[in-house]
């Protein structure tokens, strides 16, 4: 769940990036920056211990990230360490997306099936619901065989239970 100090960072943060015409380029960098703190033990020590010094942890985030990310990214990354609050920069970049996809008219879905979805399926499925919600979406497919069949759909907080396993429920507690 996002926090109240991670929405205004990334509401920040994205009037930023908007006015420069940044959004995509933003949102990649920060994605980066998150995955190579979380995939790396280490780095997330670092990133998150309270007595390692503003200092050294912009000059870590200086020799790991300034020459791949975009400057707007960069000076907010050192913002947030002087701020204290790089622990919450996995917050900040999910209230970002969320930002950033409300102003492009996309919403994440997240679609659980028995077996794996063809491309064409996802498509269909993508348009289909995109057309309820007036938006376009992008899916992300997960495999459950413990759902025997049908579709479960998640996007923000909806859930679309298609599944075989939830009629089942359903059609045991009405028995």
């Amino acid at each position: 769940m996002s926090s109240a100090v991670g929405k205004r960072y990334a509401r920040a943060l994205f009037d930023v990036a908007s006015e420069r015409g940044k959004i995509d380029q933003v949102e990649a960098d920060l994605g980066a920056i998150v995955q190579a703190v979380e995939q790396n033990a280490d780095l997330s020590k670092i990133m998150h211990h309270p007595h390692i010094a503003a200092d050294a942890k912009i000059k870590l985030a200086s020799d790991l990230f300034k020459s791949h990310v975009g400057e707007e990214s960069y000076n907010f990354l050192n913002v947030l360490i002087e701020n204290g609050r790089e622990a919450q920069l996995t917050d900040i970049y999910r209230s970002y997306v969320k930002l950033a996809n409300d102003a492009r008219g996309i919403a994440d879905a997240i679609v659980t099936s028995a077996k794996p979805l063809t491309s064409e399926e996802q498509a269909e499925l993508a348009e289909k619901f995109g057309q309820t919600l007036n938006k376009k979406l992008r899916l992300t497919a997960v495999v459950d065989p413990s759902i025997l069949g049908g579709i479960v759909i998640k996007i923000g907080d909806r859930l679309y239970d298609g599944s075989l396993k939830a009629k089942l429920e359903t059609f045991a507690h009405q028995a």
